[in-house]
């Protein structure tokens, strides 16, 4: 049986077997010549040891699958592969080494595996025959050469931007930008994300680029990947979704699904593991989204970083899409004070929430209800200096006003009027 080599900054960390249930990962000794034993540079959930419980073999498990898309995009990927290869296992093999963070996954017996990384030039008219044809060529894979996964539910392709040129990507060359395409049963939906990403960039939640633009008159939401870097091995960053840290599965994202996750629980592995202000911001994440109306803010949206040098810290705030407009059931997806409708969230339930954590830097009443006010007012601020496109939902910016100012007036979020 052929077995998947699982690399990450230029180290060879083991290799993933196939099982009649999901994988079996191995580490290589070689890797404690870099690492120490029980180095968590891989995952939290999966720390390198020289053998593995049968708990800690199911986490394994599901932290190699969580790498996979969901829905339609994970369909997508399985209907070009070979009909026996139509698993998860014949996912990470075929599209393995460009993934969500650093992780370089291949079969080394494969002959494909060896040719070189690519990037082949593409022009505007390209482009949107890729974001138009994502069933045929998803991600932007080509049938043969296409070496690319990347998690999540919406539509996308991915592309690597060379000397303000854009490039598709072969053979696990990485990929530097994800490209939305305008999604037809929610039409307003990317410019509706741009407009609050650029919020979140104004208010020091983000470090990168997002912005619309157009491909021969195809409209696409273009986001720089801050898992990318040319100045670390293989010009990749490592990062571990919180489903992986906390070893949920799919749809279990979502508290109300399992209970697996909350954002105590997010909380208590940033206190474990972070040395950095990671805490204080991941409550400047979890506020914004309330304030903006983004009841997806569930645990595949929140992520952390494995740097080279080992450090851990809580990863950019992404996916930040206001939803409170859309024909949903209103809940947010980690509820906030035990309460899940966003209507309803108020200023008292966030201080609630925060002093729930037991963290040292929300020790004190006071000093969190000042915290709290001081994330919406610059919440605030960067609302009014951000214009929303033309084609957003038309009154996108006054909810998210009426929102802001509801919370700061120690009303609830309220309900909008359709």
């Amino acid at each position: 049986m052929s077995r998947l080599n699982v690399e990450l900054y230029g180290n060879l960390l083991g290799t993933l077997a196939q099982k009649s249930r999901g994988f079996s990962f191995e580490t290589h000794p070689g890797v404690f010549d870099k690492y120490q034993l029980s180095s968590t540079i891989l995952s939290l959930s999966v720390p390198l040891l020289l053998k593995y419980t049968s708990l800690q073999r199911k986490r394994s498990d599901n932290f190699f699958s969580e790498l996979l898309p969901e829905g339609r995009n994970y369909d997508w990927l399985l209907q070009a592969l070979p009909y026996d290869e139509r698993n998860a296992y014949g996912m990470l093999r075929k599209y393995g080494k460009d993934i969500a963070g650093a992780l370089y996954i291949y079969d080394p017996d494969d002959p494909t595996s060896q040719r070189k990384a690519e990037a082949e030039p593409v022009d505007n008219r390209m482009i949107r025959y890729l974001l138009e044809h994502m069933p045929q060529e998803p991600l932007a894979n080509s049938p043969e050469l296409g070496k690319t996964s990347l998690g999540g539910v919406q539509g996308k392709i991915v592309l690597a931007k060379k000397d303000k040129s854009w490039n598709r990507v072969h053979n696990g060359y990485p990929s530097t930008h994800i490209l939305k395409p305008v999604v037809h049963e929610y039409p307003t939906m990317i410019y509706d994300e741009a407009f609050c990403a650029q919020m979140a960039y104004k208010s020091g939640l983000s470090n990168y680029s997002v912005k619309v633009e157009s491909f021969e008159a195809a409209d696409a939401l273009v986001i720089e990947r801050y898992d990318r870097n040319d100045r670390t091995p293989g010009m990749r960053i490592h990062q571990e979704d919180f489903n992986q840290v906390l070893g949920a599965r799919g749809s279990e994202k979502y508290q109300e699904v399992g209970g697996k996750v909350s954002a105590k629980r997010v909380v208590q592995v940033l206190a474990r593991y972070c040395r950095d202000d990671s805490i204080e911001r991941f409550a400047k994440q979890l506020i914004f989204a309330i304030a903006i109306g983004n009841l997806d803010m569930h645990t595949k949206n929140i992520s952390i970083l494995h740097l080279p040098n080992e450090e851990i810290t809580l990863a950019p705030s992404y996916d930040q899409v206001p939803l409170r407009h859309h024909n949903t059931d209103g809940k947010m997806a980690l509820a906030v004070n035990g309460e899940y409708y966003h209507a309803n969230i108020t200023l008292k339930d966030i201080v609630s929430e925060l002093i729930s954590w037991h963290c040292q830097c929300f020790s004190n009443k006071e000093d969190v209800v000042i915290f709290t006010r001081a994330c919406l007012e610059e919440y605030e601020c960067s609302l009014a200096d951000t214009t929303p496109n033309k084609k957003a939902y038309p009154s996108l910016k006054k909810d998210i006003e009426t929102f802001i100012s509801n919370l700061l007036s120690g009303k609830s979020t309220g309900k909008l009027s359709k």
